[in-house]
């Protein structure tokens, strides 16, 4: 049996040593485009880590309470590094509406937005930015843009400009109205300027009191105590 296989090896011989040698070119060629894929598939992962996006907007809080919120949030890819934010709108516009985000000279630019994540902040409340108050004059609060600029890990700057325009939300239930809590709190505020208004009707009747003698044909009030 050996002597048969050493045999068929001494006879192809020269067959065999290109039949490996052309296998181990295959697997070689083989490992150099797996190496070269795995190469390219790191190099885009190490790209897609150090490319963030901040992205500007406004939402209606979640608790349904009529509030509008101001969204900071990062959609790329990787941490977003000394995050600043700028508001260009018209002052006297936002302070009638009562806009509770304004630039703010003594700022600071937020250290890092992680990927993924955002940061969530009062901007206002819905009936009031619609102009259904007597601050907003009748008016929509108009539109106003946001820059954010921010850097990758390794400094890279980017940039992003949104328009906002709080429109967007006309026509959306609880938005244009005020929250029925409001609505309570205004009624019970109302209800207490009228039981004050009788309370100091009532203390001047109070100081009325029955003045009448026997010798008297007709019921007599009079302020302080009754003549004796």
């Amino acid at each position: 049996m050996k002597e048969s296989a050493l045999k068929f090896i001494n006879d192809n011989g020269p067959a065999i040593t290109i039949i490996a040698s052309a296998l181990v070119a295959i697997f070689a060629a083989i490992s150099t485009v797996l190496t070269a894929v795995l190469a390219i598939e790191n190099r885009r992962l190490r790209l897609a880590g150090l490319s963030p996006e901040v992205v500007a907007y406004l939402e209606p809080h979640p608790d349904g309470n009529g509030a509008v919120n101001f969204v900071l949030a990062n959609i790329g890819q990787g941490p977003a590094m000394n995050v600043k934010l700028e508001l260009n709108y018209d002052e006297a516009d936002f302070r009638s509406h009562d806009v509770h985000l304004l630039n703010e000279p003594g700022r600071a630019a937020f250290t890092v937005l992680p990927q993924g994540e955002r940061r969530s902040y009062l901007f206002g409340v819905g009936y009031v930015l619609f102009g259904k108050e007597q601050g907003g004059s009748g008016k929509i609060l108009k539109p106003f843009v946001v820059r954010t600029s921010y850097k990758n890990v390794f400094g890279k700057r980017g940039e992003s400009t949104h328009q906002i325009d709080i429109t967007q939300f006309t026509g959306l239930a609880g938005m244009g109205s005020k929250p029925a809590i409001r609505e309570v709190a205004e009624s019970l505020k109302r209800m207490e300027g009228h039981l004050g208004k009788i309370a100091k009707q009532s203390d001047a009747f109070s100081n009325w009191i029955d003045s009448t003698t026997i010798k008297d044909e007709w019921r007599k009030k009079s302020k302080g105590p009754p003549t004796p």
